[in-house]
């Protein structure tokens, strides 16, 4: 089967259109990926198409991005408040979280993560909102996805919410921002 990879899809780095499971996850480990949770939040097959049509891949050049030289995610057209955008592929794994700037935690509990450092979708090119914007656009949510038959981190468009912090979803063009929380920047910190 010959994968069809999204424009400005970078040479070298693996495009994934399912996740990988790593070796090393236990069998209760991967039960717990499997097991559909009451009130998980589901995601269609048919929502789940790759590469994904609402969002592309840019490269940024303006001097003042923090990200500048790299690549960020757009909005190919505009995301109303609340919309699932994409799921957040990569190597689903045991253990914490690597040094990696592309692991996510899918269940702490049962000590498992997604790493999208050496392969990956769209969402690995999320940036954080901090020097960007002054809040972010969409959030990571844990959800059971029908395509996969398993549990996955996937990109939302931020709700509406009380405060109205989503109010309008992502304008077509606009980067898909999302924080990437304190736990991440307080490492970076510790490092510089």
């Amino acid at each position: 089967m010959v994968v069809i990879q999204p424009k400005n899809w970078p040479t070298g780095l693996v495009y994934l259109t399912a996740p990988v499971h790593c070796r090393s996850l236990s069998e209760p480990q991967r039960q717990t990926i499997t097991q559909k949770t009451a009130g998980l939040p589901e995601v269609q097959v048919q929502d789940t198409a790759l590469p994904s049509p609402l969002v592309k891949i840019t490269p940024i050049f303006e001097s003042v991005h923090p990200a500048r030289g790299q690549c960020g995610l757009f909005a190919a057209r505009h995301l109303k408040p609340g919309a699932f955008i994409t799921p957040y592929l990569g190597t689903v794994h045991p253990d914490s979280p690597s040094k990696s700037d592309y692991d996510l935690w899918l269940d702490r509990d049962a000590e498992i993560a997604v790493d999208a450092s050496t392969g990956g979708n769209e969402a690995r090119f999320i940036n954080d909102y901090r020097g960007i914007a002054q809040r972010p656009n969409a959030e990571f949510r844990e959800v059971w996805c029908h395509r996969f038959k398993q549990r996955c981190m996937a990109v939302f468009v931020l709700s509406e919410g009380k405060n109205g912090r989503g109010k309008g979803g992502i304008g077509k063009g606009d980067e898909v921002l999302v924080s990437y929380g304190k736990g991440f920047w307080g490492h970076r910190k510790e490092e510089g």
